[in-house]
């Protein structure tokens, strides 16, 4: 092999298909170094010899599918990018692939070649960034609960309940109409705190006795309360439904990652869809997307880790550029004007 190609970055393409492996050979073999397999098994055997830059893997194969192969590969090759490849809207595995894979992208079947050369360019360019300071996406104690965690048509375990009126000594100056926002600001300046934002009481009400003895817990019952409070507070992590007053939460997600790209954010709803996890985790990189209703183990557990990335990538911002989104168009239909407010708030647009 010549010094040039050796000096390619190595992209691995996983699928049972022959013919797409052929065809995407074809589509990236002059501008990298390009390896296949046709199942989990050689991909893994694969990921031992070579340090892979960037591996791209079917969902549905035979034996070992694709959120398992890019388990496998996080824990093999930490620093090679992970995209998931998939014709069919499969929530567990999307799921799957958001809370144990730590996707960089999910790639439709049938794709676009253009699409699918920026995404592997990203990916390439992502993959440069050393990992070394990056928490591990799970703990032991984690892990169990997500193992814990049912599976999709079971029956979940009830819902902790809320604490009474007395004992919410940190509820959110936000879900207070009258309290002196100023005040709090004062004194929570300093701390990094967690925003929780739906609509629902009994959620937000758990979530801050669950939570509030760690960090400061502010809650919002919409958009423009969530905005109110980014604005007013230092936010790590935001904690959010899927949608709220009948929006989306897509555009709020996907104006953060832009401007905000150390911002942590978890989707934890009841309404949980493939496409919605395509979209959130393609535009908004968010890093995990639970379902209602969650054990107190595993919302403390997800939440704990993920203030620890908030503290790693305000630290080492470089390391931002792993969690890059696809680029999204300004929204036409942006009416509370949420990209342009973020902006202004980080100082990034007039």
């Amino acid at each position: 092999m010549t010094e040039l190609a050796e000096s390619k970055a190595k992209i691995l393409f996983v699928d049972d298909e022959p013919r797409i492996l052929v065809a995407l050979k074809a589509l990236f073999r002059n501008s990298y170094q390009v390896f296949t397999a046709n199942c989990g098994a050689d991909a893994v055997a694969l990921l031992r010899e070579q340090d892979i830059d960037v591996i791209v893997s079917d969902q549905r194969m035979p034996a070992m599918t694709g959120v398992e192969v890019l388990r496998t590969a996080r824990e093999l090759r930490p620093r090679a990018i992970r995209v998931l490849l998939t014709g069919y809207s499969d929530l567990s595995a999307i799921l799957g692939a958001i809370n144990d894979g730590e996707i960089f992208r999910f790639i439709n079947k049938p794709w676009s070649n253009n699409e699918l050369r920026e995404t592997i360019a990203a990916a390439v360019k992502a993959s440069e960034v050393d990992v070394a300071e990056l928490p591990e996406s799970t703990e032991p104690e984690l892990s169990a609960e997500l193992a814990a965690e049912p599976s999709a048509g079971a029956q979940p375990a009830p819902a902790p309940e809320p604490a009474p009126a007395a004992d919410k000594t940190a509820e959110s100056p936000l879900a207070r109409p009258g309290a002196d926002v100023a005040a709090a600001a004062a004194t929570l300046r300093n701390e990094t705190g967690i925003l929780v934002l739906d609509e629902d009481s009994t959620t937000r009400e758990v979530l801050q006795r669950v939570l509030h003895k760690d960090r400061p817990v502010f809650t919002a019952v919409d958009l423009e309360g969530a905005l109110e409070a980014l604005e007013r507070y230092s936010i790590g992590v935001i904690i959010t439904e899927l949608s709220v007053g009948g929006e989306s939460v897509t555009a709020l997600l996907t104006a953060l990652r832009q401007h905000h790209p150390s911002l942590v954010a978890i989707v934890l709803t009841s309404r949980a869809d493939a496409g919605h996890g395509i979209e959130l985790i393609n535009r908004g990189q968010i890093y995990r997307f639970l379902s209602k209703p969650i054990s107190e183990g595993m919302l403390r557990g997800s939440v704990n880790l993920a203030v620890r990335r908030f503290d790693i990538l305000q630290k080492n911002p470089e390391q931002t550029l792993r969690l890059a989104a696809e680029a999204a168009p300004e929204p036409e239909s942006d009416r509370r004007g949420v990209f342009k407010r973020i902006g202004r708030l980080f100082g990034l647009t007039a």
